[in-house]
């Protein structure tokens, strides 16, 4: 795992990100065998959410579009959307919820164009031709951004696993959900 101090826009307010982050990692790493760093990201990201520490690779662009849009991850979706709320009531009591809502607006404005490219240039050269699956992946990785903006609004840190997840895509990675027995990521 990254520390804060290999993660210079970790330390930046939630809506000062993206301009920090690199415009050429997204995706890069997709289908490939896990590294022994992204393995403890990983193995952090399910510690964090109570999940067992397996790790199934996703290898086609194909299968990562049917486990997000299939049942498969639907529970993890729910899991991910109740911390959302959660981190949005911690961090509208610090701030009040109409900051937080720009705040969060700011991030996420431009975060689709940054994700874009990159995943559309994944799939062409995966021979992809589908251009819901390189939405889908742009949609992915903007709700990843979006939820560690909103963890760091709420005064997380680096260890919320939220943080974890966004440091997988930062590596090329596309994290598609757990289940109750493994994480997916392609």
């Amino acid at each position: 795992m990254r520390s804060p101090a290999e993660l210079p826009f970790g330390t930046l307010p939630a809506d000062q990100i993206l301009p920090a982050l690199p415009k050429s990692v997204w995706f890069s790493a997709v289908g490939r065998e896990l590294t022994a760093l992204e393995r403890a990201e990983c193995s952090h990201h399910l510690s964090k959410i109570g999940k067992p520490d397996q790790v199934t690779l996703v290898h086609s662009w194909e299968q990562a579009y049917a486990l997000i849009t299939g049942p498969t991850c639907a529970a993890c979706l729910e899991y991910e959307r109740a911390e959302e709320r959660r981190l949005f009531e911690v961090a509208s009591a610090q701030h009040s919820s109409d900051t937080v809502l720009l705040r969060v607006s700011n991030l996420m404005r431009g975060s689709a164009d940054l994700f874009r490219g990159p995943a559309t240039v994944a799939c062409t050269k995966a021979s992809v031709s589908d251009p819901a699956i390189a939405a889908a992946a742009t949609g992915c990785a903007s709700q990843a951004l979006h939820q560690y903006g909103l963890a760091r609004l709420a005064g997380e840190d680096e260890e919320h696993f939220f943080a974890a997840k966004f440091r997988l895509f930062l590596g090329g990675r596309w994290p598609l959900g757990a289940d109750s027995s493994q994480l997916y990521l392609f």
